[in-house]
């Protein structure tokens, strides 16, 4: 049985982004998952952390592999490095027979050596509690048409301004392959910057043409990196 995919977003974006990507996974008989961040959409103070994000969801991958299922990541942006944290002893190698991540497939995913202290987003402008993007319409969304960029500009959602000073404690990467899917037309997160991310976690380099959320605008492309991943586990 082929491996769940569980996708894991980014900062500000909630988890509709996959839609047209589960859609097309799911028409062919490739099961999925999206997680969310109990963080998207707080402000600060009193909200969730990036702790309780990586809690959330390691449990979603551990609800996974409950199931009897093996479980390939897909891991945008920021859920580079928490869904890459969430996965600690949950990966196939450490659990042996029983079901486990099989890999990684990054989506101008984030990845951050363990030890990292995080410091504050340079694209982010935070308004009292809240953190938000900055000109999201050209980092975010600039490849895409006029009409779709409008409702996903919309469809933003805040990050608490707080909670993000954390520590890496653990890349899972390490422990199973993964494949980074470099987008060229990305604002956000500059080419050059995407290959030392990269190169960092040891993974196999595709590339498209779109921008930050590939999902949106280049939907057929992310679908075609996945197979190519789960054609190989």
């Amino acid at each position: 049985m082929a491996p769940v995919v569980l996708f894991v977003p980014g900062f500000w974006e909630g988890p509709s982004v996959f839609n047209k990507v589960t859609s097309l996974l799911e028409a062919d008989g490739i099961a999925t998952e999206v997680a969310e961040l109990p963080s998207t959409g707080k402000t600060s103070p009193g909200n969730p952390t990036m702790k309780d994000d990586i809690a959330a969801v390691g449990n979603h991958i551990e609800g996974v592999l409950e199931t009897g299922n093996d479980a390939l990541l897909v891991l945008h942006s920021a859920g580079g490095f928490l869904g890459s944290e969430a996965m600690q002893g949950l990966d196939k190698k450490s659990r042996g027979e029983e079901p486990g991540v099989v890999g990684i497939v990054f989506l101008a995913g984030a990845v951050f050596p363990e030890g990292y202290e995080h410091q504050p987003l340079p694209f982010a402008v935070v308004e009292g509690g809240a953190s938000h993007c900055a000109q999201p319409e050209v980092l975010l969304f600039g490849d895409l048409q006029e009409d779709e960029k409008a409702q996903w500009l919309a469809a933003l959602k805040p990050q608490p301004a707080q909670g993000w000073d954390d520590t890496v404690r653990y890349t899972g990467w390490k422990d199973v392959p993964s494949t980074y899917l470099i987008c060229e037309g990305d604002n956000a997160l500059p080419v050059p910057l995407q290959e030392q991310l990269a190169s960092l976690a040891g993974s196999t380099i595709e590339r498209c043409s779109a921008g930050h959320l590939p999902m949106l605008s280049q939907p057929g492309a992310v679908v075609d990196v996945i197979k190519s991943f789960l054609a190989r586990v």
